[in-house]
């Protein structure tokens, strides 16, 4: 019974294997999101939320940026969120597009002195 067991173990996953194949070795790409902080202040707690989905990075200095890849299952827009090291209070950007389709695209959003997001899309 255990070798039964065994062999139905091993056929099944050669079949599915088999199956599976082409999925398996296919490399799906990913969209890129790049926050740029040109503020003149050190940032921390930026959250990037698309399509359900949270990116943080703790630290973001002067001058420095953060990239995060993801995919997505809708079109969707992105909510960005961060404080600054030196100052109090939250802020907060809704905007951008990023398309369920197969295009994929690099989604630059840059943080400038007055805290206004100037949002850039390219494809890739």
């Amino acid at each position: 019974m255990k070798r039964l067991f065994i062999f139905l173990l091993i056929v099944f996953a050669a079949w599915y294997g088999w199956k599976h194949y082409p999925d398996l070795l296919k490399k799906h790409g990913m969209h890129e999101a790049v926050i740029v902080n040109n503020s003149g202040h050190p940032m921390e707690r930026v959250r990037l939320i698309v399509d359900g989905h949270t990116y943080v990075k703790e630290a973001l200095p002067n001058n420095d940026q953060a990239t995060f890849q993801f995919e997505v299952a809708n079109d969707a827009s992105f909510e960005l969120e961060w404080q600054y090291s030196d100052m109090l209070g939250v802020k907060h950007w809704t905007g951008g597009m990023v398309p369920k389709g197969p295009m994929l695209q690099r989604h630059t959003m840059t943080i400038d002195g007055d805290s206004e997001v100037l949002y850039n899309a390219e494809n890739k």
